[in-house]
Protein backbone atom coordinates (compact mmCIF):
# COMPACT_ATOMS: atom_id res chain seq x y z
CA UNK A 1 0.00 0.00 0.00
CA UNK A 2 1.55 3.33 -1.06
CA UNK A 3 0.81 7.02 -0.97
CA UNK A 4 -1.14 8.14 -3.99
CA UNK A 5 0.57 10.39 -6.48
CA UNK A 6 -2.74 11.44 -7.97
CA UNK A 7 -2.34 9.47 -11.19
CA UNK A 8 -5.43 9.12 -13.40
CA UNK A 9 -5.85 5.45 -12.48
CA UNK A 10 -5.55 6.03 -8.74
CA UNK A 11 -8.25 8.68 -8.92
CA UNK A 12 -10.50 6.35 -10.92
CA UNK A 13 -9.81 3.45 -8.54
CA UNK A 14 -10.80 5.50 -5.50
CA UNK A 15 -13.97 6.68 -7.23
CA UNK A 16 -14.92 3.14 -8.28
CA UNK A 17 -14.42 1.78 -4.77
CA UNK A 18 -16.41 4.65 -3.27
CA UNK A 19 -19.25 4.13 -5.75
CA UNK A 20 -19.48 0.39 -5.09
CA UNK A 21 -19.29 0.90 -1.33
CA UNK A 22 -22.12 3.42 -1.43
CA UNK A 23 -24.27 1.09 -3.50
CA UNK A 24 -23.57 -2.02 -1.43
CA UNK A 25 -25.15 -0.98 1.85
CA UNK A 26 -21.87 -1.65 3.68
CA UNK A 27 -20.30 1.14 5.71
CA UNK A 28 -16.60 1.90 6.02
CA UNK A 29 -16.43 0.66 9.62
CA UNK A 30 -18.21 -2.58 8.78
CA UNK A 31 -15.88 -3.34 5.86
CA UNK A 32 -12.84 -2.44 7.97
CA UNK A 33 -13.96 -4.79 10.74
CA UNK A 34 -14.39 -7.72 8.35
CA UNK A 35 -10.99 -7.04 6.75
CA UNK A 36 -9.28 -6.61 10.12
CA UNK A 37 -8.18 -3.06 9.31
CA UNK A 38 -8.71 0.36 10.81
CA UNK A 39 -11.66 2.31 9.42
CA UNK A 40 -9.18 5.12 8.67
CA UNK A 41 -7.35 2.90 6.19
CA UNK A 42 -10.49 1.95 4.29
CA UNK A 43 -11.65 5.56 4.34
CA UNK A 44 -8.33 6.63 2.81
CA UNK A 45 -8.75 4.05 0.04
CA UNK A 46 -12.17 5.29 -1.03
CA UNK A 47 -11.19 8.95 -0.77
CA UNK A 48 -8.02 8.54 -2.82
CA UNK A 49 -5.58 9.44 -0.04
CA UNK A 50 -3.86 6.05 -0.19
CA UNK A 51 -3.72 3.37 -2.85
CA UNK A 52 -4.65 -0.18 -1.77
CA UNK A 53 -2.77 -3.16 -3.14
CA UNK A 54 -4.56 -5.37 -5.69
CA UNK A 55 -4.99 -8.04 -3.00
CA UNK A 56 -6.61 -5.52 -0.68
CA UNK A 57 -8.95 -4.39 -3.45
CA UNK A 58 -9.86 -8.00 -4.18
CA UNK A 59 -10.67 -8.60 -0.51
CA UNK A 60 -12.75 -5.42 -0.25
CA UNK A 61 -14.75 -6.31 -3.36
CA UNK A 62 -15.43 -9.76 -1.93
CA UNK A 63 -16.78 -8.23 1.27
CA UNK A 64 -19.16 -5.86 -0.55
CA UNK A 65 -20.06 -8.62 -3.05
CA UNK A 66 -18.92 -7.05 -6.31
CA UNK A 67 -18.59 -9.73 -8.98
CA UNK A 68 -18.35 -10.22 -12.73
CA UNK A 69 -17.30 -7.49 -15.12
CA UNK A 70 -17.37 -4.76 -12.46
CA UNK A 71 -14.93 -6.71 -10.30
CA UNK A 72 -12.61 -7.38 -13.23
CA UNK A 73 -12.61 -3.72 -14.28
CA UNK A 74 -11.82 -2.46 -10.78
CA UNK A 75 -9.05 -5.02 -10.31
CA UNK A 76 -7.56 -3.91 -13.63
CA UNK A 77 -7.39 -0.38 -12.23
CA UNK A 78 -5.73 -1.67 -9.06
CA UNK A 79 -3.09 -3.72 -10.89
CA UNK A 80 -2.10 -0.72 -13.03
CA UNK A 81 -2.65 2.10 -10.55
CA UNK A 82 0.96 3.30 -10.67
CA UNK A 83 1.10 3.64 -14.48
CA UNK A 84 1.62 7.34 -15.29
CA UNK A 85 -0.32 7.30 -18.57
CA UNK A 86 -3.55 5.55 -19.49
CA UNK A 87 -4.80 4.60 -22.93
CA UNK A 88 -8.17 2.89 -23.42
CA UNK A 89 -9.89 1.66 -26.56
CA UNK A 90 -13.54 0.59 -26.82
CA UNK A 91 -15.12 -0.72 -23.59
CA UNK A 92 -12.26 0.58 -21.43
CA UNK A 93 -13.48 4.10 -21.96
CA UNK A 94 -16.23 3.60 -19.33
CA UNK A 95 -13.58 3.31 -16.61
CA UNK A 96 -11.94 6.43 -17.91
CA UNK A 97 -15.20 8.35 -17.50
CA UNK A 98 -14.83 7.66 -13.78
CA UNK A 99 -11.30 9.06 -13.94
CA UNK A 100 -12.54 12.09 -15.84
CA UNK A 101 -15.21 12.82 -13.23
CA UNK A 102 -12.62 12.51 -10.46
CA UNK A 103 -10.33 14.97 -12.22
CA UNK A 104 -13.20 17.44 -12.56
CA UNK A 105 -14.15 16.93 -8.93
CA UNK A 106 -10.65 17.74 -7.66
CA UNK A 107 -9.22 20.22 -10.19
CA UNK A 108 -8.76 23.85 -9.26
CA UNK A 109 -8.45 24.82 -12.93
CA UNK A 110 -9.67 23.11 -16.10
CA UNK A 111 -8.43 24.21 -19.50
CA UNK A 112 -10.38 22.76 -22.43
CA UNK A 113 -9.72 23.19 -26.15
CA UNK A 114 -12.49 22.08 -28.50
CA UNK A 115 -11.84 23.02 -32.14
CA UNK A 116 -15.15 21.77 -33.59
CA UNK A 117 -17.73 21.58 -30.76
CA UNK A 118 -18.88 23.50 -27.70
CA UNK A 119 -16.89 22.51 -24.61
CA UNK A 120 -18.47 19.54 -22.84
CA UNK A 121 -18.89 21.33 -19.50
CA UNK A 122 -20.80 24.11 -21.30
CA UNK A 123 -23.19 22.00 -23.37
CA UNK A 124 -26.94 22.17 -22.77
CA UNK A 125 -29.13 19.02 -22.67
CA UNK A 126 -30.62 19.22 -26.18
CA UNK A 127 -27.18 19.76 -27.70
CA UNK A 128 -25.75 16.79 -25.77
CA UNK A 129 -28.70 14.62 -26.79
CA UNK A 130 -28.21 15.48 -30.47
CA UNK A 131 -24.59 14.30 -30.21
CA UNK A 132 -25.42 11.12 -28.30
CA UNK A 133 -28.34 10.23 -30.59
CA UNK A 134 -26.11 10.38 -33.67
CA UNK A 135 -25.21 6.74 -32.97
CA UNK A 136 -28.19 4.74 -34.33
CA UNK A 137 -27.23 1.70 -32.23
CA UNK A 138 -27.40 3.57 -28.92
CA UNK A 139 -30.67 2.79 -27.08
CA UNK A 140 -32.78 5.68 -25.72
CA UNK A 141 -32.18 4.72 -22.08
CA UNK A 142 -28.42 4.86 -22.60
CA UNK A 143 -28.75 8.26 -24.25
CA UNK A 144 -30.74 9.46 -21.22
CA UNK A 145 -28.01 8.20 -18.88
CA UNK A 146 -25.25 9.86 -20.86
CA UNK A 147 -27.08 13.19 -21.04
CA UNK A 148 -27.77 13.08 -17.30
CA UNK A 149 -24.17 12.20 -16.49
CA UNK A 150 -22.78 15.09 -18.52
CA UNK A 151 -25.21 17.57 -16.97
CA UNK A 152 -24.31 16.33 -13.50
CA UNK A 153 -20.61 16.82 -14.28
CA UNK A 154 -21.29 20.50 -14.97
CA UNK A 155 -22.11 21.07 -11.30
CA UNK A 156 -18.37 21.47 -10.65
CA UNK A 157 -18.72 24.93 -12.23
CA UNK A 158 -21.53 26.05 -9.92
CA UNK A 159 -22.02 23.90 -6.83
CA UNK A 160 -18.71 22.24 -6.02
CA UNK A 161 -17.44 22.80 -2.49
CA UNK A 162 -15.39 24.44 -1.13
CA UNK A 163 -15.16 26.34 -4.44
CA UNK A 164 -16.23 25.77 -8.05
CA UNK A 165 -13.57 24.90 -10.61
CA UNK A 166 -12.17 27.63 -12.82
CA UNK A 167 -12.80 26.78 -16.48
CA UNK A 168 -10.80 28.26 -19.33
CA UNK A 169 -12.68 27.17 -22.44
CA UNK A 170 -11.02 27.76 -25.80
CA UNK A 171 -13.50 27.01 -28.59
CA UNK A 172 -12.71 27.02 -32.30
CA UNK A 173 -14.99 29.19 -34.43
CA UNK A 174 -16.28 26.05 -36.22
CA UNK A 175 -17.67 25.02 -32.81
CA UNK A 176 -20.08 27.94 -32.76
CA UNK A 177 -20.87 27.71 -36.48
CA UNK A 178 -21.51 23.97 -36.79
CA UNK A 179 -25.27 23.40 -36.43
CA UNK A 180 -25.78 20.49 -34.01
CA UNK A 181 -29.38 19.36 -33.47
CA UNK A 182 -30.89 21.93 -35.82
CA UNK A 183 -31.04 25.74 -35.81
CA UNK A 184 -33.29 26.08 -32.77
CA UNK A 185 -31.11 23.83 -30.61
CA UNK A 186 -27.98 25.60 -31.78
CA UNK A 187 -29.39 29.06 -31.08
CA UNK A 188 -30.38 27.94 -27.58
CA UNK A 189 -26.92 26.42 -27.09
CA UNK A 190 -25.17 29.64 -28.06
CA UNK A 191 -27.50 31.63 -25.77
CA UNK A 192 -26.57 29.21 -22.99
CA UNK A 193 -22.88 29.66 -23.79
CA UNK A 194 -23.25 33.43 -23.36
CA UNK A 195 -25.08 32.93 -20.06
CA UNK A 196 -22.52 30.60 -18.47
CA UNK A 197 -19.64 32.74 -19.74
CA UNK A 198 -20.84 35.43 -17.33
CA UNK A 199 -20.01 33.25 -14.34
CA UNK A 200 -16.89 34.61 -12.61
CA UNK A 201 -15.10 31.25 -12.83
CA UNK A 202 -15.92 30.54 -16.51
CA UNK A 203 -13.79 32.12 -19.23
CA UNK A 204 -14.89 31.49 -22.83
CA UNK A 205 -12.63 32.53 -25.68
CA UNK A 206 -13.16 31.82 -29.37
CA UNK A 207 -10.24 31.00 -31.67
CA UNK A 208 -11.31 32.47 -35.03
CA UNK A 209 -10.88 30.85 -38.43
CA UNK A 210 -8.08 32.26 -40.52
CA UNK A 211 -5.49 32.72 -37.79
CA UNK A 212 -3.10 30.31 -39.47
CA UNK A 213 -1.37 27.26 -38.03
CA UNK A 214 -1.39 26.64 -34.29
CA UNK A 215 -0.89 23.38 -32.42
CA UNK A 216 -4.55 23.25 -31.40
CA UNK A 217 -5.42 22.27 -34.97
CA UNK A 218 -4.09 18.78 -34.19
CA UNK A 219 -7.10 18.06 -31.97
CA UNK A 220 -8.97 18.71 -28.70
CA UNK A 221 -7.55 18.25 -25.21
CA UNK A 222 -8.30 18.85 -21.54
CA UNK A 223 -5.73 19.98 -18.97
CA UNK A 224 -6.49 19.57 -15.27
CA UNK A 225 -4.52 21.49 -12.63
CA UNK A 226 -4.75 20.52 -8.96
CA UNK A 227 -3.83 22.26 -5.73
CA UNK A 228 -1.45 19.62 -4.38
CA UNK A 229 -0.80 17.03 -7.11
CA UNK A 230 0.68 17.19 -10.63
CA UNK A 231 -1.45 18.18 -13.61
CA UNK A 232 -3.19 15.62 -15.84
CA UNK A 233 -3.85 15.82 -19.58
CA UNK A 234 -6.81 14.09 -21.24
CA UNK A 235 -7.56 13.32 -24.90
CA UNK A 236 -10.73 11.77 -26.29
CA UNK A 237 -11.47 10.53 -29.79
CA UNK A 238 -14.21 8.42 -31.36
CA UNK A 239 -13.36 5.03 -29.85
CA UNK A 240 -10.36 5.76 -27.66
CA UNK A 241 -9.15 8.11 -24.97
CA UNK A 242 -6.00 8.70 -22.97
CA UNK A 243 -4.75 10.34 -19.78
CA UNK A 244 -1.17 11.61 -19.72
CA UNK A 245 0.66 12.32 -16.49
CA UNK A 246 4.19 12.74 -17.79
CA UNK A 247 5.67 16.13 -16.85
CA UNK A 248 7.29 16.58 -20.27
CA UNK A 249 3.99 16.04 -22.08
CA UNK A 250 2.22 18.40 -19.70
CA UNK A 251 4.84 21.08 -20.38
CA UNK A 252 4.36 20.70 -24.15
CA UNK A 253 0.61 21.14 -23.91
CA UNK A 254 0.95 24.05 -21.54
CA UNK A 255 2.96 25.71 -24.30
CA UNK A 256 0.14 24.75 -26.69
CA UNK A 257 -2.30 26.49 -24.36
CA UNK A 258 -0.13 29.59 -24.51
CA UNK A 259 -0.42 29.41 -28.31
CA UNK A 260 -4.20 29.23 -28.04
CA UNK A 261 -4.13 32.21 -25.71
CA UNK A 262 -2.30 34.18 -28.41
CA UNK A 263 -4.70 33.07 -31.17
CA UNK A 264 -7.97 33.51 -29.26
CA UNK A 265 -10.18 36.57 -29.13
CA UNK A 266 -10.67 38.28 -25.78
CA UNK A 267 -13.68 37.24 -23.70
CA UNK A 268 -15.52 40.40 -24.76
CA UNK A 269 -14.69 39.91 -28.45
CA UNK A 270 -15.69 36.25 -28.15
CA UNK A 271 -19.11 37.21 -26.80
CA UNK A 272 -19.60 39.54 -29.77
CA UNK A 273 -18.71 36.75 -32.21
CA UNK A 274 -21.11 34.34 -30.48
CA UNK A 275 -23.89 36.92 -30.75
CA UNK A 276 -23.06 37.32 -34.44
CA UNK A 277 -23.35 33.54 -34.91
CA UNK A 278 -26.78 33.63 -33.23
CA UNK A 279 -27.87 36.47 -35.52
CA UNK A 280 -26.72 34.53 -38.59
CA UNK A 281 -28.70 31.46 -37.50
CA UNK A 282 -31.79 33.54 -36.80
CA UNK A 283 -31.51 35.27 -40.19
CA UNK A 284 -31.12 31.91 -41.97
CA UNK A 285 -34.16 30.62 -40.09
CA UNK A 286 -36.27 33.62 -41.12
CA UNK A 287 -35.10 33.29 -44.72
CA UNK A 288 -36.08 29.63 -44.76
CA UNK A 289 -39.59 30.53 -43.52
CA UNK A 290 -39.99 33.04 -46.34
CA UNK A 291 -39.15 30.51 -49.05
CA UNK A 292 -42.23 29.38 -51.02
Amino acid sequence: MTDTGGTPRTRALAAALRREMEGSGFGVREVARVLGLSHTTVSQWVNGRRVPSPDSVSALLAVIRVTGRKRADILELAHNAADPNWLAVGPGVSNQLTGLIECERAATEITEWTPWLISGLLQMPAYIRAIMASNPHRPPEEIDRRVGARIERQLVLRERRPAPANLFAFIGEPGIRQVIGGRTVMIDQLDHLLTVSRLPNVHVRIVPIGHGWHVGLTGPFLLYDFAKTPSILFFEHHRSSAFLYDSGEIAEFRRATNGLDDAALSEEESAILIMAAIADLEATHELAKEQP
